[in-house]
């Protein structure tokens, strides 16, 4: 007779097998890739993907020339201002300002470095001031005060003292 305290273990026939394997089961099962060549694949990847960005970046600059997205109406004028600086003088006597929609220019005097007359000129044909404004310019005396002229899609504002020289404003209008 059994004993109800000591129960006997369940039959375990009906439990699965442990699985085992060969060779010969091994033999259709594909390698596990190893980590270098990953790494390796990997990399000639990114290399690729890298080379072809570049190439990309390098036909939209050729075909982009000097134009850049920003340039507006006034691009025209504004680099009309910086070219005449960068032709007639860098001086700090020539400034630009208000993204290069302004120059302003100080020319010399008796107690006051300046530009050259003649550098002044180089200014005046570069932006195409008409011969009527350069002689107002030139015929400015202290007493007139601040004098005003406009040209081709420009304003020029200026003021002379034998003292301190010619100060003009000159801004882009359009």
């Amino acid at each position: 007779m059994t004993d109800p305290t000591n129960p006997s273990p369940p039959d375990q026939t009906h439990l699965p097998q442990p699985i085992t394997t060969s060779d010969r089961d091994l033999a259709d099962v594909p390698p596990i890739a190893q980590p270098a060549k990953r790494r390796k694949a990997l990399l000639v990847a990114v290399g690729a993907a890298t080379a072809v960005l570049l190439l990309g970046v390098g036909i939209v600059a050729a075909l982009g020339g000097d134009e850049s997205p920003a340039a507006g109406p006034g691009q025209k004028d504004q680099t009309r201002l910086a070219a005449a600086r960068q032709q007639c003088s860098s001086s700090a006597s020539a400034r630009l300002g208000d993204d290069d929609r302004t120059l302003t220019l100080h020319g010399d005097g008796k107690e006051s470095a300046g530009l050259d007359y003649n550098v002044l000129e180089c200014f005046w044909r570069a932006l195409d001031v008409p011969d009527s404004v350069v002689a107002e310019i030139e015929a400015t005396r202290a007493l007139d005060g601040r004098q005003t002229g406009d040209w081709d899609g420009m304003h020029g504002s200026w003021s002379y003292h034998p003292d301190s020289g010619l100060q003009m404003v000159i801004t882009l209008t359009d």
